[in-house]
């Protein structure tokens, strides 16, 4: 694409009713549909294949799943304060044609999930999912500061009024393959341009961005006395490079520890440093027992309630580094088919694949969208899809 900001925008999707006496509610509620404040922002980059594409089917099931009689199969959908519709599913990535692929499946999984229900129901403007999609070059660092803004911006006005904000930071590229010592091989400057672009991709460019949407979705609304803050989550798609290192793949795994890093020091910054004096982490003596026994009865149920409320202001901002396994996608053939990789990761990828033994995207991404509605992470913390 030309102008990254010349984004295609795909409107708000709602299936036709398969009751006749649907058609003249929907109509009724064309107008006051495009008028809906959204509860939940959601941003995915390298959302138009792979795993940023089943992350966002993913989100949007959920969603859907919340809204629908469904629900009833999934109870950690209905008691999460997350996902909930309307929902704006904002997709970044660099191809036009893909990410309006991305936004097609995601109709058609609602759609899906609306002949299943057999009709809307009298909430069926809650079951509203919006998605816009930003074609741009991350890598592009030039440009992505303004470009950036420029998405981020609009949404920032409608800040409060959110339940919750996510960033599935996602984007990345494998990048220069082959051992460490051949990295400058190549005469002239065509090395240092491929690892430069490389880092710009996979490190600066993913820092930029979480930074900027942390500076946009936490710092400026905890300085709102108006209006209830939104939760805010931020989703680092790590790897197991980032913590193993990974003959032949040495600028990955760079990349990957050097976000990962990142986004630990960002969690850390934003942790309550009242946590560390929680009283439920305090010793008792014997007589504090006692006394605590003799008013138990009374203040349980308000404990209860205090103790959830003070949790929940402690954790309105959280960050996660998930490594989806070894995902069958794109970048794994790339693997498979490298003539400099190492002899070891290529039997194994080329095993994974003929056996079948790689994980499915839209597996990893549901097992991820599970994690986050049950919120019991650490922040910062390193989540394997097989640790889950």
């Amino acid at each position: 694409p030309t102008d990254a900001m010349a984004s295609s925008v795909i409107s708000t999707y709602h299936s036709t009713p398969v009751l006749q006496q649907c058609q003249a509610a929907k109509e009724q509620q064309q107008t006051s549909r495009k008028m809906t404040n959204h509860k939940t922002l959601v941003i995915c980059t390298g959302a138009s294949r792979g795993i940023g594409r089943a992350i966002a089917l993913a989100v949007a099931e959920a969603a859907t799943a919340r809204a629908s009689s469904s629900s009833s199969n999934h109870p950690e959908h209905e008691s999460a304060p997350f996902f909930s519709a309307p929902l704006h599913l904002v997709l970044i990535a660099r191809s036009t044609e893909s990410l309006q692929e991305t936004a097609r499946l995601v109709e058609q999984q609602i759609n899906s999930q609306r002949a299943i229900d057999d009709c809307a129901n009298e909430e069926e403007d809650a079951m509203m999912i919006s998605v816009t999609c930003h074609a741009m070059d991350l890598s592009d660092l030039d440009a992505l500061p303004e470009k950036l803004q420029r998405i981020l911006e609009p949404l920032s006005t409608k800040c409060c009024d959110y339940e919750s904000c996510w960033l599935f930071n996602n984007a990345g590229s494998l990048g220069p393959l082959g051992s460490a010592s051949s990295i400058t091989a190549s005469s002239g400057d065509s090395s240092m341009n491929e690892l430069r672009k490389a880092i710009d991709f996979n490190v600066t460019s993913a820092i930029w961005i979480s930074s900027q949407f942390t500076k946009t979705f936490l710092t400026a609304s905890s300085s709102t006395t108006t209006k209830s803050s939104p939760l805010v989550r931020i989703i680092n798609i790590s790897s197991l490079c980032a913590i193993d290192p990974f003959p032949t793949m040495s600028i990955y795994c760079a990349g990957k520890a050097g976000r990962e890093m990142f986004h630990r020091v960002l969690a850390k910054e934003h942790s309550s440093p009242s946590s560390s004096n929680d009283d439920s982490e305090k010793p008792t003596t014997q007589n504090e027992q006692q006394e605590g026994e003799d008013g138990k009865a009374g203040v349980k149920e308000e404990s209860k309630k205090e103790k959830k409320q003070q949790q929940q202001q402690r954790q309105r901002f959280k960050v996660l580094n998930y490594a989806p396994g070894p995902c069958d996608t794109q970048m794994t053939d790339d693997l498979e088919q490298c003539p400099v990789l190492d002899d070891g990761l290529h039997d194994f990828f080329a095993t994974s694949k003929r056996e079948k033994k790689l994980v499915r995207p839209e597996d990893t991404a549901r097992k991820l969208v599970d994690v986050l509605l049950l919120d019991e992470y650490e922040s910062g913390s390193h989540l394997d899809y097989y640790d889950v």
